[in-house]
């Protein structure tokens, strides 16, 4: 099919698989298409034996997957040697796959591909069905199908003979998997494809009391009879085939039970009306969904199988547009979107930005910083300061909470008025008042307009003016916005990986972004705005995972390599390397005056550098988490930073310690923060899409 990739989800820092198909699989459009159909329906799945699928996309012509990555053995390893696990413990993990498909069958989707191979059985035991809607990649031959998949011996009769499959062609995969978890060899087996499909097809299986004897004899009528070749003669769903193996074995029946004789027929005349009107309102696939579940109760009624045939022939003759899954984006919070020309605020001292370059997303899964706004900051008021001293926490309160999701793990303060720049996992961006606290744009490339979704950004920098955006995304491009007009510049501005960083030169002239491609790219802000992607490029020795501008000729980069480098923005010269991380450097962040710089690092430590001796001043610990985000108060000795928990974390760089924390509850992660208002509120940007603000007490 492809290939299985083991990664990380930044935003909520979880394990996830990546499968992508292969593209010989989707060379056609209507093949495309309807495996985008069956995908869509299977993500809506949700239960304890079927694994979750989190998005279904497309980057370069190649269609993927993103599931939850499951741990443990698959089935076929699990049951190796067949002494491994004890009767009981087989017919459990045979119930525990009937009621997954049950009910995925229940809501119009056929797996189609059942096999031990498609059955993890985690540590804990739990089992889960995996790879939903993969097989139907070629519709119109089940048996290449198969083929391409793994051999067919787990494929019923009638799959092979007339290429078509409803839930009894599962049901029959699962008793071929229990005869073999029993037996300790399939019921089928032959040296050659042809000839294996001849006895699957033609031949009873061997008895199986006669391998299994030990086993009860009502166990072994449930396998004999889920391995019928008429499919009319099995069960009449997965559900009754559950209960029959729980009775064989004596086990206590579930609560769910199969349906009765009466509650089936109004459950099949219930869907079959809700197939015909959609179908009426041409709403083919919901109507193809409801058609489906309609058979799951009488896969042998005349009008539900002449309704799928009529549906499934519509979609085929249906204009063929393949797109990725689409994202429904919400309604705004405001009607109007008010116009945002900012005056340019006055030039910060050289060096003088505090707002935390955005970092990039190293191996071990830092996520991007935000800090405070360039040259948009007042002092802190001195009593402020003091008291914050004096009383810690108290000197704040909690304002409110807003926002929307989809989750984020990246945000940017805008340095022309109090506006937050925030990421969202669909691949958009943005824009919050944060005095109205209300969403006033959302910028979206083409693609998302197109699809509902686009690569996720994993950076964002505002120009020190405000008007513009740049946005590093997970796909390896650069996006520049313009802010005013919500509108993405037509320029394209690219990376071979991901971009964790991208900053704005204080004079607004130069975008530089870095990529895990290891290179530091300068591009010409003017020329792009023309739609001329003109840049200097400057190779890196390791991947760039954070940078910063350091007054108007050096950049900071932070690298995967754990190493920090200034260099000479003009000629790209290495100007001194900086050492002290002990894993890779994930935020960097200049104070106010360009003197010193705070870094964080995957060690769980955040260092103080003296970029004018350019020495490593101290290091303070104390998140449990890597920090995600570090954010300067106007007087360069206190420090504000988030670390994917649910704590913000007050700094007195003086004394080297924190000096208070602001909480939320236990199970919330704040992903990135940053001072408003003058300096005297909090914001902090949380991973499932909110914004919280805290402000003075008093």
């Amino acid at each position: 099919m492809g290939t299985v990739y083991r990664a990380r989800d930044p935003i909520l820092d979880r394990p996830v698989a990546i499968k992508t198909v292969a593209p010989t699989l989707l060379a056609r459009k209507d093949t495309m298409l309807r495996f985008q159909r069956e995908a869509r329906a299977a993500a809506r799945l949700q239960h304890p034996n079927v694994i979750t699928i989190f998005e279904l996309g497309e980057h370069d012509g190649t269609l993927y997957i993103a599931m939850e990555l499951l741990e443990g053995t698959d089935l076929g390893q699990a049951m190796a040697p067949p002494e491994r696990l004890a009767l009981v413990e087989k017919v459990r993990i045979a119930v525990d796959v009937c009621r997954g498909l049950d009910y995925a069958h229940k809501r119009g989707v056929v797996h189609r591909d059942v096999k031990p191979a498609n059955i993890r059985v985690l540590p804990d035991g739990t089992v889960k069905i995996v790879d939903f809607g993969i097989a139907r990649l070629v519709d119109s031959s089940v048996t290449q199908t198969g083929i391409v998949l793994g051999t067919p011996s787990y494929l019923a009769p009638e799959v092979l003979k007339e290429a078509r499959a409803d839930h009894r062609a599962d049901m029959w995969a699962v008793g071929v998997i229990l005869y073999e978890m029993l037996a300790g060899r399939r019921p089928y087996e032959s040296a050659t494809i042809a000839s294996l499909v001849y006895r699957i097809v033609h031949e009873p299986p061997p008895a199986l009391e006669r391998i299994a004897g030990n086993a009860p004899a009502p166990l072994l009528a449930v396998v004999e009879k889920a391995l019928d070749k008429d499919p009319a003669r099995r069960y009449a769903d997965m559900a009754e085939m559950a209960q029959a193996l729980r009775e064989a074995m004596g086990l206590r029946s579930a609560e769910e039970g199969p349906l009765t004789a009466a509650r089936r027929r109004e459950s099949l005349e219930r869907s079959l009306a809700d197939a015909r009107r959609l179908l009426a309102a041409d709403d083919l696939e919901a109507a193809l969904l409801a058609a489906r579940r309609a058979r799951s109760f009488d896969a042998s009624n005349a009008d539900v199988v002449s309704l799928i045939e009529a549906i499934e022939d519509r979609l085929s003759a249906a204009p063929t547009v393949v797109t990725g899954m689409k994202v429904p984006e919400p309604p705004p919070v405001v009607r109007q979107v008010p116009s945002r020309k900012p005056s340019p605020p006055p030039r910060p001292a050289a060096g003088a930005s505090g707002r935390a370059a955005p970092a990039g997303t190293p191996p071990a899964g830092g996520t991007v910083g935000l800090g405070p706004a360039a040259g948009g900051l007042q002092p802190l008021p001195t009593p402020v300061l003091t008291e914050l001293r004096l009383r810690g926490a108290s000197v704040f309160r909690e304002l409110a909470t807003f926002g929307e999701p989809p989750a984020t793990q990246s945000g940017s303060l805008s340095p022309a008025g109090d506006l937050l720049a925030t990421a969202g996992a669909d691949g958009a961006i943005r824009l919050w008042d944060l005095h109205s606290r209300t969403r006033v744009e959302t910028l979206r490339t083409e693609m998302h307009r197109r699809t509902g979704h686009d690569a996720m950004p994993l950076a964002l920098a505002f120009s020190p003016d405000g008007g513009m955006l740049a946005s590093g995304h997970v796909d390896g491009s650069v996006h520049l916005w313009d802010v005013a007009r919500g509108e993405e510049v037509r320029v394209r501005l690219r990376h071979e990986a991901l971009v964790g960083a991208v900053s704005f030169s204080p004079d607004g002239a130069v975008l530089a972004s870095g990529g895990m491609d290891s290179n530091l790219k300068l591009w010409d802000v003017r020329a792009a705005l023309a739609g001329e992607a003109r840049r200097e490029l400057h190779r890196q020795p390791s991947g760039v995972t954070a940078l910063c501008y350091v007054g108007a000729d050096l950049i900071l980069t932070g690298h995967a390599n754990r190493v920090l480098r200034l260099t000479a923005a003009g000629t790209g010269r290495l100007v001194a390397t900086l050492r002290g991380p002990e894993a890779s450097v994930s935020v960097v962040c200049p104070s106010p005056d360009g003197r010193r710089v705070a870094v964080a690092s995957q060690d769980r430590t955040i260092r103080i550098f003296d970029l004018e001796a350019r020495t490593e001043l101290f290091a303070v610990g104390g998140h449990r988490r890597p920090a995600s985000s570090l954010s300067f108060f106007s007087d360069g000795s206190h420090l504000a930073t988030v670390a994917q928990d649910n704590a913000v974390h007050l700094w007195d760089l003086e004394a080297r310690s924190p000096i208070a924390a602001l909480w939320g509850i236990d199970k919330e992660s704040f992903a990135s923060v940053a001072l408003f208002g003058g300096g005297d509120h909090i914001a902090v940007v949380l991973s499932d899409g909110r914004i919280r603000v805290w402000g003075p007490a008093s």
